[in-house]
């Protein structure tokens, strides 16, 4: 999995983000702010150990770092605060899927998400509240 190894910036690209964001239940509003943001992800290995490191320009001087081993549950909270429980489990040397549960108010919602590197792209999928949304970010 090392060609996830490096930095990846937010190209803008979004299939489907209109109906992922009302299924959501984002306003026009909160949906319009959210089609401007553009997230950074940077991926290191240390052994069998992986982190992740997420800046985002919703929150601009704010990085989150999260540690994790591929197939092991990781607890943390997400860079709104949320609590989050995520598995990364590996599919092949250039995809990973992640199983991941956002805790809103007292319930769980479940999101699954694959990450797919080819070459210098990497296309992110992102489904929950029934809806599909994709992603594209390049590396930089």
């Amino acid at each position: 999995m090392a060609a996830f190894v490096g930095t990846w910036e937010d190209t803008g690209e979004r299939e489907n983000f209109e109906e992922f964001a009302k299924a959501m239940g984002q306003t026009p509003e909160t949906t319009e702010m959210f089609r401007k943001v553009r997230n950074t992800l940077r991926y290191t290995v240390d052994g069998d150990t992986w982190t992740m490191c997420l800046t985002s320009s919703a929150q601009p001087g704010k990085e989150k770092v999260y540690t994790y081993r591929i197939g092991q549950e990781m607890k943390d909270t997400a860079l709104d605060g949320k609590e989050i429980k995520n598995v990364i489990t590996k599919v092949s040397e250039n995809e990973m899927r992640e199983e991941m549960k956002v805790k809103t108010d007292d319930s769980w919602t479940d999101y699954k998400l694959t990450r797919k590197v080819d070459g210098d792209t990497m296309t992110t999928t992102v489904s929950a509240f029934g809806q599909t949304m994709i992603t594209k970010q390049r590396r930089k």
